[in-house]
């Protein structure tokens, strides 16, 4: 609960800053957003918790990428596992994310109705658990659609286009989103296809980012139970060398394309 209340007054405080840096009241911060003078002014006074919808609206009136909305969910409780918590910081300030993923659409691509197939999977999870980490998810994917978005390449294994999680229709819509978000080069995604056989990623999910300030690349490792996030060279290094392996088994980012719309169309 005081981490929440920090992430609360920290908000505030940045936000405070950044309003009076550009020469702007609270009122004349209020005529560029849909919100009233009152709500600006309870957000600073700590007597309103920021919704997602308002950063939104603040960061794109104080020209901001992403400073205020790193702590949305940390603010309202819903940040996730406490050995996961790094790594969404990791994604905001990523120039470039390479992600390999065997099992699922991976997290950043993933549809609201994915996402809750995917959490109600865990054992003995409650209905609640699964929305929180469902809108946790949906709040990290604002990092790909930041006026500066990191480039974002994915590799998928074939067998996750063909695993109908949550049913053929919710797959068909799925895949259907995921060829509607592609943007090359921005964010692209290449298939690994079945007839690559046994691949050194079968072993598990990985991503790795490089950051914009010339900082250490950092790596998120997946496993049954929790995850890692690490920023060891030696670890980092080898995950890279691994996703160009992978790279070089996947298709190009056109046949890539047809081959989920034919999947697609497979289911219906």
């Amino acid at each position: 609960m005081a981490q929440d209340r920090e992430a609360w007054q920290e908000f505030a405080r940045l936000q405070r800053q950044y309003r009076t840096e550009q020469g702007l009241s609270q009122e004349r911060l209020a005529d560029k957003v849909a919100y009233s003078e009152s709500a600006v002014g309870h957000v600073e006074r700590l007597m309103r918790k920021p919704t997602e919808h308002y950063t939104r609206e603040i960061e794109k009136a104080l020209g901001l990428n992403g400073q205020l909305m790193e702590l949305v969910p940390l603010i309202h409780g819903t940040m996730g596992p406490k050995w996961f918590r790094e790594w969404p910081r990791v994604e905001a300030l990523a120039h470039t994310i390479r992600t390999w993923e065997p099992m699922l659409i991976p997290g950043l691509l993933q549809t609201e109705s994915y996402a809750r197939q995917v959490f109600r999977g865990r054992p003995g999870v409650t209905a609640e658990e699964v929305e929180n980490a469902v809108r946790f998810r949906m709040h990290r994917q604002a990092v790909l659609s930041r006026p500066r978005p990191p480039m974002y390449s994915a590799l998928i294994d074939e067998s996750v286009l063909r695993r109908p999680v949550g049913g053929r229709e919710l797959m068909r819509e799925h895949l259907a989103k995921l060829l509607e978000v592609l943007n090359p080069p921005y964010l692209t995604v290449r298939i690994v296809p079945l007839s690559a056989g046994l691949t050194t990623g079968c072993l598990g999910a990985f991503e790795v980012a490089t950051l914009r300030d010339c900082g250490p690349d950092h790596a998120y490792l997946e496993s049954a139970e929790e995850g890692r996030v690490t920023n060891r060279a030696q670890t980092v290094q080898a995950l890279i060398v691994r996703w160009e392996a992978l790279s070089s088994m996947a298709y190009p980012v056109d046949k890539s394309r047809d081959l989920i719309h034919e999947v697609m169309k497979s289911y219906g």
